[in-house]
C-alpha cells in the first residue's frame, strides 16, 4: 500500500494527466533522475537496440550532471553541444552531428523550454529521436503547449528545490503506448507479470511512495495560486534587470512572449567572473549560486567525450549567477536584494 502503485499514487497521475492534458497518463517515480533514466532505456529499446549497446547521444554542456549521468548510465556516450541566447541547446547543433548520434536530450535550463519545434524539425531530417529533460520546467510552456503535447517524450522532477514538489519524486510523460508500457515495467524491476515476477528486462525499482503522492495532490490543488503568485515574483525580476541589461552591464535568458517559464531560479551573466558577485551577496545573507555549469569541464567528463564547437558554454559558465527566486518571496525580500545588487553594481561602476 506504501510503495505499489498505491491509491494516491494513482490519483496523483491522474491529477497530472488533467493538468498536462496527456494523451496517457504520466507515469510517477520515485525522482526525476531515475524517470530520465528510465525514459532513456525505454526509447532506446524503442530504437531497436539492446540494454548495453551504445550510440552517440547529443546532449547540451550547460546542464545539471544528472542529464548527462543518465545517458552513460544507459551505456550511451554523450556528445556535448553547445547552447544559443536562451541558454538551452542552439537547435543548429543537431544538423552537425554524424550518424553515430541516434538521439538528442534538450534541456530546459532554469525552467525554460528549449526551441521545441525547430528541434524537432531537424531531428527529423537526421533521423534520430528526441527526449526532452524538462526537469526544473513542470508549468512552463512554450505557444501554450506542454513539451508532450507537440508529440515528444519529457520527464520533470518534483524535488524539494523544484516550483512543483513532492518533496522527491518526478515523471515521465509520453504520447507512445509501447514506450509507455515498457516505463510502466523498468519502474518496477522490469516485471511484466507478479505472479512469479518474471521480467523482460532489468529494470530498477523506481517507484513513487505513497506519502511523496499524497504533497504532489496537495501542490496540485494550489498550483495555479503559485503559478499566479511567482509569475509576479518573475515580474519584478525582469523590471528590475531591464535596465541593467540595457546598459550592457549584464544578459538575461531570452526568451520569447509566448513563452511561459516557471525559473527555477533566475539568472543573469556579468562581464566579469561571478564569484565576486556571489560572495557579495553571501555577506549581506543572500544565498546565489552557480547553476547550470558545463559537464565538459566536471572531473568524469573533462576530455573523454566528443565536444562540439561550445563557444557560448565556455563563455558564460564562470559568469553566471543564479538569483534565489521562490513563491513565497516577499516583496520586502524581493526589494533587499534588489537594493543590494544595485549597491554591488554601482560600487563597480558598472551602470
Amino acid at each position: 500500500m506504501v510503495t505499489n502503485q498505491s491509491v494516491f499514487v494513482q490519483k496523483f497521475e491522474q491529477g497530472l494527466q488533467s493538468y498536462l492534458r496527456s494523451e496517457l497518463t504520466p507515469i510517477a517515480f520515485c525522482n526525476g533522475e531515475m524517470a530520465l533514466y528510465n525514459l532513456i532505456l525505454a526509447t532506446k529499446l524503442k530504437l531497436g537496440y539492446g540494454v548495453s549497446d551504445s550510440f552517440g547521444v547529443l546532449v547540451p554542456s550547460f546542464t545539471f550532471s544528472g542529464t548527462v549521468n543518465a545517458i552513460v548510465a544507459n551505456h550511451l556516450t554523450p556528445v556535448f553541444a553547445d547552447v544559443d541566447d536562451s541558454f538551452t541547446l542552439n537547435p543548429d547543433a543537431i544538423l552537425k552531428v554524424d550518424d553515430t548520434v541516434k538521439m538528442v536530450i534538450p534541456v530546459a535550463v532554469y525552467g525554460h523550454l528549449p526551441n521545441v519545434d525547430l528541434i524537432g524539425k531537424y531531428a527529423l531530417q537526421k533521423g534520430i529521436a528526441v527526449i526532452f529533460d524538462n526537469a526544473p520546467a513542470f508549468g512552463s510552456t512554450r505557444n501554450g503547449k506542454f513539451t508532450h503535447e507537440s508529440g515528444f517524450s519529457e520527464i520533470y522532477s518534483f524535488h524539494a528545490t523544484k516550483p512543483f514538489t513532492t518533496m522527491e519524486g518526478g515523471c515521465a510523460v509520453t504520447s507512445d503506448p509501447e514506450i509507455w508500457e515498457t516505463l510502466c515495467q523498468l519502474r518496477d524491476f522490469g516485471q511484466f507479470e507478479k505472479e512469479r515476477g518474471d521480467v523482460s528486462i532489468p529494470g530498477l525499482n523506481s517507484k513513487m511512495q505513497e506519502i511523496s503522492a499524497i504533497v504532489g495532490l496537495s501542490n496540485l490543488n494550489r498550483w495555479q495560486d503559485i503559478l499566479h503568485r511567482r509569475s509576479e515574483v518573475i515580474q519584478r525580476y525582469d523590471r528590475f534587470f531591464t535596465k541593467y541589461a540595457a546598459a550592457g552591464t549584464l544578459r538575461t535568458l531570452k526568451r520569447n512572449s509566448d513563452d511561459f517559464c516557471t525559473f527555477i531560479y533566475y539568472p543573469i551573466v556579468l562581464k566579469e567572473d561571478a564569484d565576486g558577485l556571489i560572495q557579495f551577496l553571501a555577506s549581506h545573507s543572500i544565498a546565489a549560486r552557480r547553476y547550470y555549469t558545463a559537464v565538459h569541464t566536471l572531473q568524469f567528463y573533462r576530455g573523454k567525450y566528443t565536444e562540439q564547437d561550445l563557444f557560448v558554454t565556455n563563455d558564460i559558465k564562470d559568469r553566471v549567477v543564479a538569483l534565489p527566486l521562490h513563491t513565497s518571496m516577499s516583496n520586502d525580500e524581493t526589494d533587499y536584494l534588489f537594493t543590494t545588487l544595485e549597491t554591488y553594481f554601482d560600487r563597480n561602476q558598472t551602470v
